[in-house]
């Protein structure tokens, strides 16, 4: 993340509290190439005390390459944080009960609307919709300019919830939720209302979308707060409509949010100042953590309040580009069915398959049941290779 939509202003609240350390924040983009640049970072001993991960993928990786520190007792010893010792709803990650990695964000998933497009549409805002009425949301927000929606919700995620992947000691692709997410997001593009895959690929829109929905080339965005960010800054990113929020659609009456708990930070194992390492996590988690709300992130602690995350997300004039009483609704007085993994067995091996079968499915050139049945194939075999290694 930017230094200046958080980051900066925390490190900046750190040194003022324990003066005795420096801090240096470099910022690796959360994409493919920053992922690799970090992990080759930690990898060749550059000096790194604390980074943070995102993707499961990357987490199972660094945590089982010995590239992040037990902080189990450290967890243990500090009545703030006992929360992260709590499976019931994980905030923390466990490898072989160690924890090596604590979530710094709660991240909800919600659907954004252009209020200009949708009133001029007639379209209602839903307070409560079905995957099928989000679909008849898109066609009806189609015109000659503006595609209805960006993409599908994750539809088996929205069904079955944490670890969705896995069942007992195989995986769970035979659930016919996953070939039904591949064949609604293959349908609407074919029929229009969501954005052509083949343009989403050329132009890295799977993890840059804010420049196409503020210049309404679609209109239902399913994101995260992070991305709000991007929606309160006229200069760098103008636009002449106000964002209103939606909850995601539910999946044959099963309603997981599809967020999770996320930006998890890890220390270097190797760091020859885990102590000093120790304090900045700590103060991250609990007073620092304020500043983060710029750049839409919610505290996993939940020591903010209500007229704090208002302005600390929204900017300082959130009536100008958003629908408040929708984020209210959305974003603070709802209570979301979070879905934070914590299996993590062959998940880098069944990501990437599920990245490639994905894009063979959404471009056109394969079935979505043939695509699934070879997600499940390789998931099946990295799993087993998984359980054979540990």
């Amino acid at each position: 993340m930017p230094a200046a939509s958080g980051p900066a202003n925390v490190v900046k609240a750190f040194e003022q509290r324990f003066p005795q350390y420096k801090v240096n924040y470099t910022r690796f983009v959360n994409d493919a190439r920053g992922n690799l640049k970090l992990d080759t970072a930690l990898q060749g001993g550059v000096d790194i005390d604390v980074y943070f991960t995102y993707s499961p993928a990357s987490l199972a990786l660094r945590a089982g390459s010995g590239l992040a520190a037990d902080l189990t007792d450290r967890v243990t010893q500090d009545p703030q944080l006992k929360v992260f010792l709590d499976t019931d709803q994980p905030r923390a990650y466990l490898d072989n009960g160690k924890v090596k990695a604590l979530a710094t964000a709660r991240e909800p998933f919600f659907v954004l609307f252009n209020e200009k497009l949708r009133q001029q549409a007639g379209v209602e805002l839903p307070q409560q919709w079905t995957i099928d009425e989000y679909r008849e949301t898109a066609k009806k927000l189609t015109t000659a300019n503006t595609i209805g929606a960006y993409t599908v919700p994750d539809v088996a995620r929205i069904a079955l919830g944490p670890n969705y992947w896995y069942d007992g000691d195989r995986s769970n692709f035979g659930d016919p939720h996953f070939e039904q997410s591949f064949r609604i997001g293959q349908d609407m593009i074919r029929e229009g209302s969501a954005f052509p895959w083949t343009e989403v690929l050329a132009r890295h829109l799977d993890s840059y979308q804010q420049n196409s929905f503020l210049g309404e080339e679609f209109h239902l965005w399913p994101t995260a707060p992070f991305n709000l960010r991007y929606l309160y800054d006229p200069k760098k990113f103008p636009h002449d409509f106000k964002v209103s929020f939606a909850p995601p659609p539910t999946v044959d009456g099963q309603d997981w949010n599809g967020g999770s708990y996320n930006n998890f930070v890890m220390v270097n194992p190797k760091s020859p100042k885990v102590d000093a390492a120790w304090e900045f996590v700590k103060f991250w988690l609990t007073e620092g953590s304020t500043p983060m709300l710029a750049g839409g992130k919610l505290p996993t602690l939940g020591n903010v309040t209500d007229d704090q995350v208002l302005t600390g997300m929204l900017g300082k004039e959130p009536e100008k580009y958003f629908d408040v009483d929708s984020f209210r609704r959305v974003v603070l007085d709802a209570d979301p069915k979070l879905a934070t993994d914590t299996r993590l067995a062959g998940f880098p091996e069944i990501t990437l398959a599920v990245k490639q079968q994905k894009d063979l499915c959404w471009l056109g050139e394969k079935d979505p049941g043939a695509a699934i049945r070879e997600v499940r194939r390789v998931a099946d075999a990295a799993i087993a290779r998984n359980e054979r290694s540990s």
